[in-house]
């Protein structure tokens, strides 16, 4: 039979103690990082009607307020997959009768007065595959609250307007999916002339 003491015993449970504590925790920083999704405005969102030519893009068309962030240190892109309008009551879930699908174009927020309708700027366009045609957009990192339009296609009327938008966002660097999601509007809205003033 081993012969202890006590202090043989004290002195093998010293050496274990700092093996459990330095094994235990987990750093909070070993999660990955998510960038925000974007904010899609559509309280704030009016109607090309074509009356005054006001606004970014095609005429009879829904023109929608977007601010994208990206904290990260990665360029990210947000990429419309798609877009769906009518002239009516309710937002549309996909292509149909009266249904018009995808979008004019993005542009950074214009400074569009009476003297440059229509003459906003293109959005910086990325090359990633997927979405719909000029929905790309790149996001370089550390941008902070960008504004932009979402400009839909025309819906040759005016009369109100009901939009789906389905988006995600890309790592730029090999374009996979870091997440995805939609907005659509609460009802219709009505087509109030975009003013240039939001």
């Amino acid at each position: 039979m081993a012969n202890y003491t006590r202090r043989t015993v004290v002195r093998g449970a010293a050496w274990t103690v700092p093996v459990i504590a330095v094994a235990a925790p987990i750093p909070a920083f070993a999660t990955s990082h998510e960038p925000p999704p974007p904010v899609i405005d559509f309280g704030g969102a009016c109607g090309n009607t074509g009356a005054t030519q006001k606004g970014c893009g095609s005429d009879k068309s829904l023109q929608v307020p977007l601010t994208l962030s990206n904290p990260g240190a990665e360029d990210i892109v947000f990429q419309i997959t798609g877009m769906f309008t009518c002239n009516c009551a309710s937002a549309p879930t996909g292509p149909g009768a009266g249904v018009y699908s995808g979008i004019d174009g993005v542009f950074s927020t214009p400074s569009h007065a009476v003297t440059n309708q229509n003459k906003c700027t293109n959005a910086a366009y990325s090359g990633c595959p997927g979405g719909v045609s000029g929905g790309s957009i790149l996001v370089p990192a550390g941008t902070v609250n960008a504004t932009y339009w979402i400009v839909s296609a025309s819906t040759q009327a005016s009369s109100s307007f009901s939009s789906r938008i389905t988006w995600r966002l890309l790592s730029a660097n090999g374009c996979t999916v870091l997440s995805s999601g939609q907005a659509a509007t609460a009802a219709a809205i009505e087509p109030a002339n975009c003013n240039g003033g939001k």
